[in-house]
């Protein structure tokens, strides 16, 4: 009688153990921040949505969309690879739409937003997301005062030019150019740039935070023990698979992102939407 006991209560536990493991529903992550550029009592909230590869949550995006608005955000960043070179990109356009007037939206490229046409940009994507009020950064900065907080938004564009060129070396040249002599002096200063494991270039750009994807999670994790097994450009075991990094200079919060096939499985690493709520620590007001 026992042994029978035993028996289900172990079947019972393999289901809930799979079923935890391959959970495929929308899960909000959260981070904080301090930070002595914004004053005591002062905050606002970052929405990091990266990596969403094109895929879809229920009609017209409205189960993301919904769910992003719940965070009430104070801006949204996009770090790349909202589309993807081998779905439609009605998808991310329809999610891009939906998530007007919630908060200003911030973009750069990502490696799927990249082919080899003339101007490297797929579908249009970068005068698409214009037509809905996204911001698109182009190695540059645009300033914005969110909850009453001057802050510097910096972008850089994906170093991929085409699927045959991958061309790190001028891109990095071209990010100490670009965003090396940014005055980040009093202003809060976030840069959103797709590429995770680029840590010794944000290192030398005077940004307090990095904002990435590319990574996925490391598609497989195992909580406490392994935070993920493979991740592009960084191979097995990655170093920067995902979740909030602190080096010497910034703090690197990186996206796990959207995309979920079955022939690629995620395993305990549920899509993401990442909350970043910075707070203030310097001289009152």
């Amino acid at each position: 009688m026992f042994k029978g006991k035993r028996k289900y209560v172990t079947i019972g536990v393999g289901v809930a153990f799979l079923l935890a493991a391959f959970y495929n529903g929308l899960t909000v992550r959260n981070y904080a921040i301090e930070s002595d550029k914004l004053a005591s009592g002062q905050s606002f909230r970052v929405v990091l949505l990266s990596d969403l590869h094109g895929y879809s949550y229920g009609d017209d995006q409205r189960v993301l969309i919904d769910k992003v608005r719940e965070q009430e955000p104070d801006l949204i960043a996009l770090p790349g690879d909202i589309l993807d070179r081998f779905r439609s990109p009605d998808a991310s356009f329809e999610l891009i739409e939906g998530l007007q007037g919630i908060a200003p939206m911030y973009f750069v490229t990502g490696n799927h937003e990249i082919d080899g046409s003339d101007d490297f940009v797929r579908h249009d994507v970068k005068d698409v997301f214009r037509s809905y009020g996204v911001t698109v950064l182009e190695n540059e900065t645009a300033s914005v005062n969110v909850n009453g907080v001057d802050l510097l938004v910096g972008g850089l564009e994906d170093p991929l030019r085409t699927y045959t060129e991958n061309i790190h070396a001028s891109w990095e040249e071209t990010a100490l150019t670009s965003l090396g002599d940014v005055d980040t002096e009093t202003a809060f200063s976030l840069l959103l740039s797709h590429r995770a494991e680029q840590v010794e270039t944000y290192a030398a750009l005077p940004f307090d935070l990095v904002l990435s994807g590319h990574a996925h999670g490391g598609q497989v994790r195992i909580p406490y023990l392994l935070n993920g097994l493979y991740a592009p450009d960084q191979g097995f075991f990655p170093k920067y698979a995902g979740g909030l990094y602190e080096h010497e200079s910034f703090t690197h919060v990186i996206g796990r992102g959207f995309n979920y096939s079955v022939s690629v499985p995620r395993v305990f690493n549920p899509p993401e939407i990442v909350v970043i709520d910075v707070t203030g620590t310097g001289a009152p007001q």
